[in-house]
This record gives C-alpha cells, sequence and structure tokens, in this order.
C-alpha cells in the first residue's frame, strides 16, 4: 500500500486549513452588551450630561465668573475623551487579537507549502513534545505527527498506539473510532479517514466561543453588575435626598438649587464614572504581565546548558541537583517587550488570544515524566507525587493496587491524609479525564461530597 504522497498530503492539510481558519470568531474584550459595558457607559454618559448642565447653569450667571461652572464644563470634557480613548484602546487590542491568532495560522500554512515531507523540515518554531505515528509516505514509513497525518493515509499502529482520529484497519475493514487504543498485539495497517488537524482547528474556535474570556473578565462583570443595580442607584437617590434635605429644607439655600441639589448628587457618582479607564488598566496590567512571562521563558531558553554528571551521580539519580536555575530578568526587557506588544501581534506566544498570564496563574496541577532513557512504554504508569510540604516539598510513593481491596488507599506513606487539600485537585483532575466522576454541571452539592474524604484521591 502505498498511501499518500506529499503534495496529496499537504494539498488536504492546507485545504483543512484554510477552511477552518475562516470559521474560528474573536470574541471582543469588552462586550457594549454587558453589564460591565452598561455600568461604565451609563454612569459616564450620565455624569457627562449632568456636568454640562451644572456647568452650563453656572456660568449663565454672569458676573461674578463662576469657576465651579468652567470646572463642570472641563470635567464633562475630560470624561468625553477618555471614553474616545478607552473605545481606540479596546478597539485596538480586540482587532490585534484577531490579527494574532490568524497571523499564527496564516505562518502554519506558509511553512506547509514549502514543506518537504519530513518532520524535521517544519521549522514552527519551540514545539512541545507531541505523539508521532508511522504513516507511508511517498513510498516509504515516516514518523509523523499527529496534525501531519492527513486522510487518506496509511498508518501503523502497533499494541497500545491510539487511534488519532478515525480509521478503517486495511486488512479486514474493521473500524477505529477516534481514541480508540489497539490491544492486537501484531501490528496492523489503518486507513485514515479524517485529518486530525480539522478537529484541533475546530477546538480552537471551539475555545473562542466561550462568552466568559477570562476569569479577571467574570468576576469584573460580576461587581459591575452588583454595582450597577445596586450600589449605583441607592447612592445616587441617597445622595439627592440629603442634599434636598440640606438645602432645601434645613438651610433654605432655594436660589442654590441647581448648583447645590444637582452638583452634589453629580459629584458623589462621579468617582463610578472615572471607572471608564478600567480596560485601559487591565490590557496594560495583562500586556506586562504577559512580557514577564516570555522575557522569562526566553531567558531560560538561553541558558539552558547540558547536565554534567559526576563521578558517581547523574541526572537522574536522587541524590543529583534539583534542576533549577537562577534567572535574572530585567525590567528594561521587560518594559521594552511590553512597548512591543502594547502595538504588535504576538502570534508567537499567542498571548492576547490564550490569556497568557490568566492561564498560568490558573494551574493547579503539574505533571511531568522524569525517566532516563527513550519512553518506550505506550502509557507511563506514575510512581511518586511531589507535593509541597511548608518550606520544602513531599515525595509520596504510590502503592501497588489491590484487587482484593478496592477502597484501600493508593498512597504508600503514612499520614498521607494531611496531604488531602494539595491531593484533591489532582484527584478531581484524573476522575474527570477517567470519566470515573460524572457529575452534573451544576450539581454542587455532588462537587463537595467529590471534594470531601479521601474518597475521590483514591478514586484516582
Amino acid at each position: 500500500m502505498e498511501g499518500l504522497s506529499t503534495v496529496d498530503a499537504k494539498r488536504e492539510l492546507l485545504q483543512v486549513l484554510e477552511s477552518e481558519r475562516a470559521r474560528i470568531p474573536v470574541a471582543g474584550h469588552l462586550d457594549i452588551r454587558s453589564h460591565l459595558s452598561r455600568a461604565l457607559l451609563g454612569t459616564t454618559l450620565c455624569v457627562v450630561v449632568l456636568q454640562i448642565i451644572n456647568g452650563a447653569y453656572l456660568v449663565s450667571r454672569g458676573t461674578p465668573i463662576q469657576t465651579r461652572g468652567i470646572a463642570c464644563l472641563v470635567e464633562a470634557i475630560l470624561l468625553v475623551v477618555s471614553l474616545l480613548i478607552t473605545w481606540r484602546v479596546v478597539a485596538r487590542e480586540t482587532r490585534l487579537e484577531a490579527r494574532e491568532l490568524d497571523g499564527r495560522l496564516r505562518e502554519v500554512a506558509r511553512e506547509l507549502r514549502g514543506w518537504r515531507g519530513g518532520y524535521a523540515d517544519l521549522r514552527l518554531g519551540p514545539q512541545p513534545t507531541v505523539t508521532t505515528y508511522t504513516v507511508r509516505r511517498d513510498g516509504a514509513w515516516r514518523d509523523m505527527p499527529t496534525l501531519l497525518v492527513a486522510n487518506g493515509d496509511v498508518v501503523r499502529l502497533v499494541a497500545g498506539d491510539v487511534a488519532p482520529c478515525a480509521m478503517t484497519e486495511c486488512a479486514t475493514g474493521a473500524e477505529l473510532l477516534q481514541g480508540q487504543q489497539l490491544k492486537i498485539d501484531s501490528p496492523v495497517l489503518c486507513w485514515a479517514r479524517e485529518t486530525p488537524l480539522q478537529a484541533h482547528v475546530a477546538q480552537i474556535a471551539q475555545h473562542h466561543r466561550r462568552t466568559g474570556r477570562s476569569v479577571l473578565q467574570n468576576q469584573m462583570r460580576a461587581v459591575a453588575r452588583v454595582i450597577s443595580t445596586r450600589v449605583l442607584p441607592f447612592i445616587a437617590c441617597a445622595s439627592l435626598a440629603s442634599n434636598i434635605v440640606i438645602f432645601g429644607v434645613v438651610y433654605k439655600y432655594r436660589h442654590m438649587g441647581v448648583e447645590a441639589i444637582l452638583g452634589q448628587t453629580t459629584s458623589s457618582i462621579f468617582p463610578f464614572a472615572c471607572a471608564l479607564l478600567w480596560p485601559i488598566l487591565w490590557v496594560a496590567a495583562r500586556t506586562y504581565a504577559s512580557a514577564n512571562s516570555v522575557v522569562l521563558f526566553d531567558a531560560l531558553q538561553r541558558s539552558k546548558t547540558e547536565y554534567e554528571d559526576m563521578a558517581d551521580i547523574d541526572e537522574f539519580d536522587v541524590d543529583a541537583l534539583p534542576p533549577t536555575k537562577d534567572v535574572r530578568v530585567g525590567i528594561r526587557d521587560v518594559v521594552a517587550h511590553m512597548r512591543w506588544m502594547w502595538t504588535m501581534c504576538d502570534h508567537r506566544n499567542l498571548s492576547r488570544s490564550s490569556n497568557l498570564a490568566e492561564t498560568l496563574g490558573a494551574i493547579t496541577v503539574i505533571c511531568s515524566i522524569d525517566k532516563e532513557g527513550t519512553i518506550a512504554e505506550p502509557v507511563c504508569t506514575p510512581e511518586q507525587i511531589v507535593v509541597p510540604d511548608e518550606q520544602d516539598y513531599a515525595v509520596l510513593d504510590l502503592a501497588e493496587p489491590d484487587l482484593a481491596e478496592p477502597q484501600s488507599g493508593f498512597i504508600a506513606d503514612i499520614g498521607w491524609q494531611r496531604f488531602l487539600p494539595v491531593l484533591r485537585p489532582l484527584a478531581l483532575a484524573c476522575a474527570h479525564d477517567s470519566g470515573v466522576c460524572a457529575m452534573a454541571p451544576n450539581s454542587a452539592h455532588r462537587r463537595a461530597r467529590a471534594l470531601r474524604g479521601p474518597t475521590a484521591t483514591q478514586t484516582a
């Protein structure tokens, strides 16, 4: 079986990439229909109108010149300018985010057009560890990553391999579903009936269709909803009532009615209008945090050195030095990269579309493989768990599963229960990934039961 040629595979991959790329939506950072937008925009416009009315009334009173009236007009103009600047920054940030992801996909398409067929020939920057398959291309067997397998390829699977897409066995015609593991001892040849790249790009599109763009934005929407529906109306009504009582009933300054009642009420809600600049501060903070992470990553990549084994200790021994390195990042480098990211598309790191800073801050579990030599086993079995322990860390040894005692603990160390607070996120992640924890999305009581006691940890 000859399979596909490199030209046919490139044509299929490029067709999938170009057709799916246009379907990826990019939501704006500030939705005009959200509570946050309505609260900021409505409060600002209300304050601007009230300030203009109050300032025009004070200025029209003639001599002596009312400086407070001029100040009200100046404040209204500054709020309008702030509104325009905020709109400009938000529009520019949304446009750059749209171009960022599109630029990344265009770069991939450009590399594919000049691809000669070998995986080592691709130059797409730093790539994470990927799963490769043995594919028949141009009459020869080649190792290809999952995303370079095309519809019509002949793939050789061995025991333990997972099907990268829907496949059909060449000899028997049996069908394999995506993600199904091959349990036959002898190698088999299969036809690929799908292109895995299509599902991958569709997953990216699904990620960008989410209503909640980030944790910070969701929190700010909740705060803005409370402020706009409860806090702001209460403060405005309380200020208006107190000003009417103080200046209209107690002191009877009826000739100062507009200035006292309207001006004082506007001053009480003026700080809420100044919150219009929050999107600018959020963009600046996010850009600085992303620039800091990118500069630190580049510094670590440049400072990589080979581990020098000692006489009787190599890098995989228990007594080996920890693989840590002290790298200092200068504030000038961070600010310089921040200035570049403020106006340019970062299609290399996707810092805008992936919310780089918040994504890194939301990590709860880090899983890594530390094994000498080539990883030859198709399904790796964990042996130890490293957890933080006060000012140091602890290493917990995993016990062999006991089929006779299903409820037995899976950690061999005595007193491991005190690490339950840090083990629960890992247990829930394993339970969700394995399909054991089948909970309804809104079942708060089931999530609470899963977090109580050692049951969830034992399940993982």
